[in-house]
């Protein structure tokens, strides 16, 4: 305990400041020999302590962005990249220059050039059998040749003359007007290859050899030209009324397109079929511009049978 003037005493200790020097005013003194304080330089384990702490924060940040960009991979952009929208259709392969690079397909009859078969110089003689008369349809509005059978389009009915065509005989025809003398055309008859070229080649080479015939005949050529232009070709088998065939077909477009008012393009078409008395086949050409008579061939096709 300590005594103040007055004989009151205070608790020594009591925490509370002593005005006792205080000035008249009530404030303490201050020395006026006695300036501001200055503060030293920082010692080298505060800096220390210092650097440690934002190494720490930066650090952290580093962690905290890369778990942020791992969870946005894992989820927003993984969406984004993996599950694409199933209308959407991939893109082609890119070339050097960053553009979608073409390679035509060698295979499209559109650009590719017709294969050795479609030439306009026959593989074979062209050889015309003996002319035989065909036998007589089996009722009204059908043609027959060989041992085949048609029925003849609403359309047609004009009927053709029975000439002769390369391996074909007992031939028997029928023609639908295009313009002019020009028709569309479709013949019936045996198929005939004589022991001087080895006999019949089979319904494949066959059809081949009919097919190149009839395209460069003296009546067809003076309208196709020496070199017309050849697409849509086609040469597979098939069957006819059960039995099997070969087709040969494709479109012979005219040197000249002038050559005609209304149309400038044929469709020629050679099928041998192997009936059970011998082969036989279909030959013919028809406008290819314009659809009733191609409408009519496909007809004409679908109609085949085998008679006898």
């Amino acid at each position: 305990m300590r005594q103040e003037p007055g004989g009151e005493q205070r608790p020594t200790g009591s925490g509370l400041p002593d005005f006792s020097g205080s000035s008249s005013d009530g404030l303490p003194r201050v020395d006026p020999d006695h300036g501001p304080t200055t503060l030293g330089a920082p010692s080298e384990r505060a800096l220390r302590r210092s650097r440690t702490t934002v190494l720490a924060v930066i650090s952290g940040s580093v962690v905290l962005l890369a778990v942020i960009a791992l969870i946005l991979s894992q989820t927003v952009f993984r969406s984004a990249l993996d599950d694409p929208d199933p209308t959407a259709f991939p893109t082609g392969e890119r070339s050097a220059g960053g553009r979608s690079e073409y390679v035509p397909d060698p295979q499209e009859p559109e650009i590719a050039p017709p294969p050795p078969i479609f030439t306009q110089a026959p593989t074979t003689d062209c050889t015309v059998p003996e002319h035989l008369p065909a036998a007589p349809p089996s009722a009204p509005g059908k043609v027959r040749g060989g041992n085949l059978e048609y029925t003849s389009p609403q359309t047609w009915g004009a009927g053709w003359p029975t000439g002769a065509l390369p391996y074909l005989t007992e031939i028997g025809a029928d023609a639908r007007n295009v313009e002019g003398n020009w028709y569309s055309v479709v013949n019936l008859g045996r198929v005939t290859f004589g022991e001087e070229e080895g006999g019949y080649p089979g319904r494949e080479n066959a059809a081949v050899a009919i097919f190149q015939c009839y395209a460069t005949t003296s009546g067809v050529i003076e309208f196709f030209g020496e070199t017309p232009e050849v697409t849509d070709y086609r040469s597979e088998a098939l069957t006819v009324d059960g039995e099997d065939a070969w087709i040969v077909q494709a479109t012979y477009h005219f040197e000249d397109p002038e050559r005609l008012q209304t149309s400038s393009a044929s469709i020629v078409t050679s099928i041998v079929v192997e009936t059970p008395n011998g082969p036989s086949a279909l030959a013919g050409d028809v406008a290819a511009d314009r659809p009733e008579h191609v409408q009519d061939l496909e007809s004409i096709i679908a109609s085949l049978d085998v008679i006898g």
